[in-house]
């Protein structure tokens, strides 16, 4: 919605409220009295639009045990009801699967899948289905604050994980304001 569409919009809602209360408020005169103190008071708020400053680690090496990431807000404010949402929005891998992939000296490939060990334990991981983890909530804020997760390799499970090989891949996020649930 343009600038001056949403601030028509505002307007009109605060006319109608104020035509809705006016039965309520409203003083009258007849030929019998005064009409020295009959006014209308007038308020309107144009609110700030919301601020906020979403910081996550670019780059990210895995130990066996996994690597903690943090997802960091700040300068939050004016939110309106709403939150700060940060998602997964896609990885670079087929069918958007969370995987490192990389290739032996002999130039075969290899993958490794990797998982998200969160705060309250649960885990957030892939297992061949298409988008399967895209729209998950990582963080969600509605003041300044730091989320942290664990990043951890899967080493059980395929004949395709290599010994000497170095496994890369990426992931992009959503961030959005949402409505509070």
């Amino acid at each position: 919605m343009k600038k001056k569409q949403w601030i028509a919009a505002i307007m009109a809602v605060v006319a109608c409220m104020a035509m809705s209360l006016t039965p309520a408020l409203a003083g009258s005169v007849d030929q019998s009295t005064a009409a020295d103190g009959l006014g209308t008071e007038f308020t309107f708020e144009l609110k700030n639009d919301p601020t906020y400053t979403v910081t996550i680690t670019s780059a990210v090496t895995l130990t066996k045990e996994g690597t903690q990431v943090d997802i960091v807000a700040e300068n939050v404010a004016n939110l309106d009801n709403q939150k700060v949402s940060v998602t997964i929005a896609g990885t670079d891998q087929y069918r958007n699967q969370m995987l490192l992939e990389g290739k032996t000296e002999a130039g075969a490939n290899a993958s490794l899948r990797y998982q998200f060990v969160m705060e309250d334990g649960s885990i957030i991981e892939t297992t061949g289905g298409k988008n399967q983890v895209n729209g998950v909530e990582l963080a969600s804020f509605t003041e300044n604050g730091t989320i942290s997760f664990t990043v951890r390799p899967v080493l059980t499970g395929s004949s395709s994980i290599k010994k000497g090989v170095t496994y890369t891949g990426s992931m992009t996020y959503g961030i959005e304001l949402t409505e509070l649930d």
